[in-house]
Parts: C-alpha cells; structure tokens; sequence
C-alpha cells in the first residue's frame, strides 16, 4: 500500500468486496491510525444490495470507524440518460463520494483493474491518454492498492481472516469490464503469467509519455471570456499530438469534460489549416470558426434583428444589439470623434448594401471591403453597430471612426463606447 500522510482526513469508498474489504483492514491495522471514515453505495441494483451495505457498516462497528450509506438508483439513471447500468454507477458513485468532506478519498483499485481499464480502451481505440489507465492519484483521488496485484489482495485476505461479499453482478458478462476479467485477462495470462504487471510497466511508460507531451501543450496564449475560447492557429498547427492537447485543455477550461470525441478533434484541427469562415458544430451548444489568425470556440448564437434606425443622440442608447454611450468622459476601448463634424440626420443601424466609409488617415472605399481588410470575422459583421447618415458610414462602434470626424484642435471632443452586443470582446 501506498504512504499516506497522517495529517490527512481520508474516507474510504467500501463495496464490501475483497479489495475494497481489504483496503479497510489496512487503514485500521496501521499505528497510528489515520483519520478517516468510510462511505458505502447502495446502486440499487441487487435484490441484497443493502445486505452489503449493512455488513460493511456491521464491520465498521467492529473496527470502530466510521460509516455512512448513500442510496443511488442506477437503474432508473441509465434508462433517463440512455447508458449502461455500469456507466451510470460510475457516474452516480463518484457524484456521491465529491462532496465529501476529506482532504483524499481511497478507491480500492488494484492492478488487475488497471489491466482491464488499458485494455477496455483500446478496445474502443483510444489514444494514448487512455492506455495511460488508472492514475494512483488523480486530484483527491488516490488508489492505495494500485500495485498489489488481485492474487496478493486475497493472500492478505485470507491470512488476516479479512470477510467480504461476492456481487453477484462481477460474474455477468454482459458488462464490458466484467467479459475482459472473466474471459480476456486470463487467456492472456495463459501466455503470459504475470501480465497483468507487463501491463502494468506498459502503463507506466505511456504515462511518462503523455506527461511530457501535456506539459508542452501550453495555453497561456489560449484567450479566455465566459463560454469563449479564442485559440490561435498556430498552436492548433503543432504536431497533432500536442495540438489535440491543447484543445481537451481549452474545453477543461470552458468547462467540458467528456462528449468531445475524436471527430470533433480532428475537425477543429483540419479547421485551423483551411480557410477562414469555415465552421465546426461542437457538443452542448458550442461552434467553432476559423477567424484568420484564431480559432474561436464559443457558444453558438443566431441574432435575428429587424432592420431599424434609432435617432443619433448622446448619453446612453439602447438598441437590439447593444447599448451606445456617447459623452464626455473617456473610457476603455472608446472611439474619440469631434461631435460637431457629425451631420444632421445620423442614425444608429447595421450596416446595409451599398455603404461606404472613409477609414482614419484618409481613402474611402466600401464599407464591405474595409472591414475584410481589418480581418473582421463575417459572422461579427452582421451585428456591427454603426452611426450613418444615407449610405455614409461615420463610426463603426467598437472598431473605428470616419476620417471625417477625427478630432482636432478646435474640436467638440466626445467618446463612443458600446456594450452587450459590442466587437469589444469578440475582436
């Protein structure tokens, strides 16, 4: 067994199987005793499935720990969510054990389970994060038992009169894991008797691999805002193995941890090497496009907005898309313009067929192609605020302004700033 650090509170998730049995004993045989407590699961699964729980908190008493029982319904879980019951107790086991309150929570997995996870993986044709398998620490999670193989757990079982149940679901082969220890590792042991520690070492090399290649897939470059990522594509042009890094760790960030499969790796990568304005559709709600020097990630929308014009007025303006500041007191990201330049008649709108504008520092041309040259995402275009008078375009809110109402030394100095709807924080 692993060493535990006794300033630590650790809780122990027990089935009331050998390993788990085993375990259990463990914590309480070492001097001194560490702080811990037990946590057993009732899936619902069995008929018996609270005798288990009742022996484990039966020996508990015996051992003078502690030890709760928490109540899941697997079943009911994997018909709502369309699973298997094994993939919903995972996911409802480990909901139950989070929110504990522990510095470390000990799963009982051994080596034989770390042989069977590598090879359930591969099976589904996973990448090498996969035939990394079961870490012995992952966050608060440590398995004390990782490198005791399943023959030394009964060994130790038996010489310290250790009791257990059998769940009578470990014999059902209909469960992926279950086919691979019943039927697969043992084949494998015919060939090899000690494969499950080959495989073991395999792990452990791969492990090192991957570390490695994590550390180099670095983010920092990687622009963050709620429910947006703007990646550049230059990270995205890294060998594939580092760039395929990079975005698990954007959507980590952005808060995905599972549903992004390989298809939508590969398509965001093939993204970032074809033209821009392209676009990749990505689970819960998320679109990705290729913005010239970027990748933007960010949760798809659809603005359909009727055309309007709204007066040209100072002070704050509220339009569909945003809401317009215009005064006196300058602020981050604001346009500066001499309000007296500004003719009669202008209007807040979109941007219509036809406008043109006159960029800073002189030359007019077509509004449609001035915003190509200043790289522009085409999706941002449709919803840029702008101040027009006719087809002139005067301000483009959150980028620029006319040449012809730059500020001078005689001029009426006001400042342009938009909000909620804005290119401030696409751009």
């Amino acid at each position: 067994m692993i060493k535990l650090d006794l300033t630590a509170k650790y809780v122990l998730a027990v089935s009331g199987g050998v390993d788990s049995m085993t375990m259990l004993h463990m914590f309480s045989s070492l001097s001194p005793r560490p702080d811990f407590c037990v946590v057993t699961v009732n899936h619902n699964i069995r008929d018996n499935a609270q005798s288990d729980c009742d022996f484990v908190e039966n020996y508990c008493k015996k051992l003078n720990v502690k030890c709760r029982t928490v109540f899941v319904d697997v079943p009911a879980y994997a018909k709502e969510n369309k699973i298997s019951e094994e993939t919903a107790a995972r996911i409802l086991r480990y909901q139950a054990l989070d929110g504990e309150p522990c510095d470390f929570i000990c799963l009982a997995h051994h080596m034989g389970d770390n042989a069977e996870t590598v090879l359930m993986h591969i099976l589904r044709g996973s990448g090498s994060n996969g035939a990394c398998g079961i870490r012995t620490q992952k966050g608060k999670y440590v398995r004390p038992l990782l490198d005791m193989t399943r023959e030394q757990i009964l060994e130790y079982a038996a010489k310290n009169n250790v009791p257990y149940v059998h769940d009578s679901t470990n014999d059902e082969t209909k469960y992926t894991r279950n086919f691979i220890r019943l039927n697969v590792l043992p084949s494998l042991k015919k060939l090899n008797p000690n494969a499950e520690r080959s495989i073991a070492r395999f792990v452990e090399n791969v492990a090192e691999d991957c570390d490695y290649l994590d550390s180099l897939a670095d983010v920092s470059s990687v622009e963050f805002a709620p429910m947006l990522a703007r990646i550049p594509i230059a990270l995205l042009r890294q060998p594939k193995p580092v760039s395929q890094r990079i975005i698990y760790k954007v959507f980590n960030r952005l808060g995905v941890y599972k549903d992004i499969e390989k298809t939508h790796i590969t398509a965001l990568i093939d993204l970032a090497r074809g033209n821009g304005g392209r676009q990749v559709n990505l689970p819960f709600g998320f679109v990705a496009v290729c913005d010239y020097d970027f990748v933007t990630i960010e949760q798809s929308y659809n603005i359909l907005v009727d055309e309007f014009e709204i007066p040209f007025a100072t002070g704050k303006t509220v339009t569909p898309i945003g809401i317009v500041e215009v005064g006196k007191t300058e602020s981050k990201n604001a346009l500066r313009f001499d309000l007296n330049k500004l003719p009669d008649g202008c209007v807040f709108r979109l941007k219509r067929q036809g406008d043109t504008f006159t960029k800073f520092g002189g030359g007019t041309k077509q509004l449609k192609k001035y915003l190509i040259d200043k790289k522009i995402p085409q999706r941002l275009r449709e919803r840029l605020l702008l101040i027009a008078n006719g087809s002139e375009v005067y301000a483009i809110c959150g980028v620029e302004i006319s040449d012809k109402i730059k500020t001078d030394d005689k001029s009426d100095i006001y400042y342009l700033t938009v909000t909620d709807g804005g290119t401030d924080e696409k751009l």
